[in-house]
């Protein structure tokens, strides 16, 4: 079994970040143009953390090459982003980050996929997102799901009464 360090995003990890990015997809699912790709990303989670939003980073320990990252904004719930290296895929990396994504949202959280990412919707619908609509992304011929997770409510214990 792999094990994972968690550490918030710090700078060096730009080009780790965007090499699985890119190896992901992601330039395809944004439509950004692969020369402009990674200038575009470190540009976008700039402005995401300005915004308030955090990304954390997982390093295989085996490794010590990054597994994958989270950028989610606790004032609205977005998930921005959840990627994970082809070489960790299926290793429970995914639900690690998706925990920290849910500690740091503390409430409900929505985020956008490629509608043809089957894998990535069946993993989020394990982890109790619903699938809200479906919406045409930018130009092109995208199509988006918007997906939303609520946390479940603490159950409440039954007052007792004498």
């Amino acid at each position: 079994m792999r094990t994972f360090a968690l550490h918030y995003f710090l700078r060096p990890d730009h080009r780790d970040v965007a090499d699985i990015w890119l190896a992901a997809g992601g330039h395809v699912i944004r439509n950004v143009a692969p020369s402009q790709s990674r200038h575009w990303l470190f540009e976008h989670i700039e402005d995401l953390h300005a915004s308030g939003a955090q990304t954390t980073c997982a390093f295989n320990r085996h490794t010590g090459g990054l597994a994958g990252f989270i950028t989610v904004n606790p004032a609205d719930g977005e998930l921005d982003q959840i990627v994970v290296a082809n070489s960790d895929r299926g290793s429970g990396v995914a639900s690690l980050l998706m925990r920290e994504a849910k500690r740091i949202a503390r409430g409900p959280m929505t985020m956008r996929i490629n509608e043809n990412n089957s894998r990535a919707i069946r993993f989020c619908e394990r982890e109790g997102f619903r699938k809200m609509a479906l919406t045409q992304a930018g130009a092109g011929n995208i199509r988006i799901w918007n997906m939303c997770w609520r946390p479940v409510p603490a159950k409440t214990a039954n007052p007792t009464t004498d």
